[in-house]
């Protein structure tokens, strides 16, 4: 009986061990080979480049004649006007700066200071009159042109504001 307990156990072979080995040298192969297209890579992407703060425009770069910043932001307008063209009550909160060039930037602060009124009267007038659809533009372009076309009408000057800037802009109604 004592001899039947030891013929029935299992015998180890090294069949269970031959099929061992060959999954060990692939995934080492595996290895050696993800580490040399990872390195290889490397060596042949170019190193990133520092983005600009307005892309291909320039409107935003820094550098003059002294490395100080050849724009300026100055705020014109912050009002909560509201818009009914899409048959609904949508009311807006928003901020409206301008970008100017940093030479005409007191000649500007002074004349956002004194115009106050106007330039919130404008962007009003613009908001109320707009179509929906401007409001879903993701950079909100048509509303940026058309502020920019009412800024330079009341400052008698189109060239003094470069770009509108809309650094707040909420929407908010039935629905939204």
């Amino acid at each position: 009986m004592a001899d039947e307990q030891f013929d029935s156990a299992p015998v180890v072979t090294s069949h269970a061990k031959g099929r061992l080995v060959p999954v060990v040298i692939v995934a080492v192969l595996m290895g050696a080979e993800g580490l040399g297209v990872f390195l290889l890579a490397k060596a042949i992407s170019p190193s990133p480049v520092p983005a600009l703060a307005a892309g291909a425009g320039g409107i935003g770069e820094g550098g003059g004649a002294e490395g100080g910043q050849k724009y300026a932001e100055v705020e014109l307008a912050e009002c909560r006007p509201s818009n009914t063209l899409s048959g609904k009550f949508i009311s807006f909160h928003l901020r409206v700066s301008g970008l100017v060039v940093s030479a005409n930037l007191t000649r500007a602060q002074q004349l956002a200071k004194d115009n106050r009124a106007r330039f919130e009267d404008s962007v009003n007038t613009v908001i109320r009159g707009a179509e929906p659809k401007y409001f879903d533009e993701p950079n909100l372009d048509t509303i940026r042109r058309r502020l920019k076309h009412e800024f330079g009408e009341v400052l008698k000057d189109d060239g003094l504001i470069e770009e509108v800037l809309i650094p707040h802009f909420m929407q908010s109604g039935p629905g939204l």
